[in-house]
């Protein structure tokens, strides 16, 4: 009798841990998500992987390659992992998380040696940080409108089945080569192709996209 009510007990405590996570993962507030973002910054600096630099004239030697890439689908799924160049120096380390909600609700901090993205994934659209600074809300369309001027900035085109070229400031900046699921090649060029002559801006801004389209491929699979 008194092993049985031990067990009742235990299985109400467990359902209750449960439903209290459920709870906390739904819809969090603004509070929750930066609570998380700051344990993302943790993950990541533990991870002791030494980022290499990478020149404006090398982004073609990022590599679809992954390294300590931990991957879990629970009640929230969550992620993280190292992408290396061809030639398996690590260059870019992520933390991802999505939250329980009807529609795709998720954070995802990305780092490489000199920068740090931030992005907030919620209602349809994507509000991408650079170094701490609101850059604008990428749309479900790959359109990412400027935070201030509410101007296009840049453009993810859907509409190849085998590369996504980015435009920024209404020109081609690059190609991101798009993975076919459950590919078996380790070690292939993320970028098909990239300009040589990007400011700093158009830089950071195809890397942040960049970045963010890397990732999912990985994470959503």
């Amino acid at each position: 009798m008194l092993y049985f009510a031990f067990a009742t007990l235990l299985v109400t405590i467990i359902a209750l841990v449960w439903v209290l996570r459920i709870f906390s993962s739904y819809n969090p507030g603004k509070k929750r998500v930066q609570e998380d973002l700051k344990k993302m910054k943790l993950d990541l600096d533990q991870q002791n992987v030494e980022l290499v630099p990478i020149d404006e004239g090398e982004l073609e030697l990022f590599s679809t390659n992954q390294i300590k890439q931990i991957l879990k689908k629970g009640i929230t799924t969550t992620a993280t992992g190292v992408f290396t160049t061809i030639f398996d120096e690590p260059v870019l380390a992520y933390s991802y998380k999505k939250y329980v909600s009807k529609g795709h609700n998720a954070i995802l901090l990305v780092r490489t040696a000199n920068h740090e993205f931030a992005y907030r994934i919620q209602k349809g659209e994507i509000r991408i940080v650079i170094d701490s600074q609101l850059v604008g809300a990428l749309k479900a369309d790959g359109v990412l409108y400027g935070a201030k001027s509410q101007k296009v900035l840049a453009k993810v085109n859907r509409e190849s089945d085998r590369q996504l070229p980015v435009l920024v400031n209404n020109r081609e900046v690059g190609n991101l080569a798009l993975v076919p699921t459950g590919s078996s090649k380790l070690k292939d060029r993320a970028f098909q192709f990239v300009r040589d002559d990007l400011s700093r801006d158009e830089r950071n801004i195809f890397l942040s996209l960049a970045a963010l389209e890397m990732v999912m491929q990985k994470v959503e699979q």
